[in-house]
């Protein structure tokens, strides 16, 4: 269907040819003085060739109706994650961290709720015969308490961006937009991006598409982030593709163009 829809008179020609072919061949490579052969070949012809037009016809107008749809799908995308991508700064000074008699809010809170979580956490694990797992969710989750949930608008606009980034776009663009999403992160909003992903088995999808869109990259070199936590993500989390060790193959074949790349992660 696709080799239809994008070769359609090639292939028409193709089969039009083949028929004159065969017609010499039938007539032994001579031409006709017959005219009763000659119409009965032009109907043969005609009644040959008329399906065939008529399936391109039809391939060709539903190429058409779906790349309208990939379209309009990607303009509702553009739309939504416009939408997302405004409000991020916003909710993100919705965070909130009371301390002694003053309130911290956005980056100043996150700060602080950052190292409260690394710190609960460096001392839960100090206790002999503990799971590092389970003492990372109790630190995250005792500190999520004590700022009110007020992270859950900020985090829930991004997981959602991530989302719609990569269920809706289109693949040549997804890299775009998810670096487009990373840009907006300072180096403790991404700490806190990378606490959550693992803070429960229930934020799965979130990890997933973290490590897919190597959102944590940032934060490859960072020393202060346990390496214990680190390591809960696939390495991809905070490595990109390496470009410069890229090998790109592209040539021409029969009017058909071959693209191979192969990449090296670093």
């Amino acid at each position: 269907m696709k080799i239809i829809a994008r070769k359609p008179v090639q292939i028409a020609i193709i089969f039009y040819l083949g028929f004159i072919a065969f017609y010499f061949y039938n007539f032994n490579f001579n031409l006709s003085d017959d005219n009763g052969k000659w119409g009965t070949f032009g109907d043969f012809l005609g009644g040959a060739l008329n399906p065939i037009l008529g399936i391109i016809t039809i391939v060709l107008t539903y190429d058409i109706i779906k790349g309208q749809e990939i379209e309009n799908k990607q303009s509702e995308f553009k739309y939504l994650f416009q939408i997302l991508f405004d409000v991020i700064d916003e909710n993100k000074n919705l965070i909130t961290f009371k301390r002694f008699d003053k309130t911290h809010h956005g980056r100043d809170a996150l700060y602080i709720i950052n190292k409260n979580i690394e710190n609960l956490y460096k001392s839960l694990n100090e206790v002999e015969g503990s799971d590092e797992n389970d003492n990372f969710e109790k630190a995250f989750w005792s500190v999520y308490d004590d700022i009110n949930q007020s992270s859950s608008t900020f985090m829930k606009t991004v997981h959602n961006l991530l989302k719609i980034v990569d269920t809706y776009c289109v693949v040549e663009r997804k890299s775009t937009y998810s670096d487009l999403v990373r840009a907006q992160f300072h180096s403790e909003e991404l700490k806190f991006v990378l606490y959550n992903g693992i803070a429960t088995g229930g934020f799965k999808n979130f990890k997933t598409r973290i490590e897919k869109f190597t959102i944590l990259k940032d934060l490859e070199k960072d020393d202060s982030i346990s390496e214990s936590l680190k390591i809960r993500y696939k390495k991809s989390a905070f490595v990109e593709f390496n470009k410069k060790n890229n090998f790109k193959y592209d040539k021409e074949i029969f009017g058909y163009k071959i693209n191979l790349k192969i990449i090296k992660i670093k």
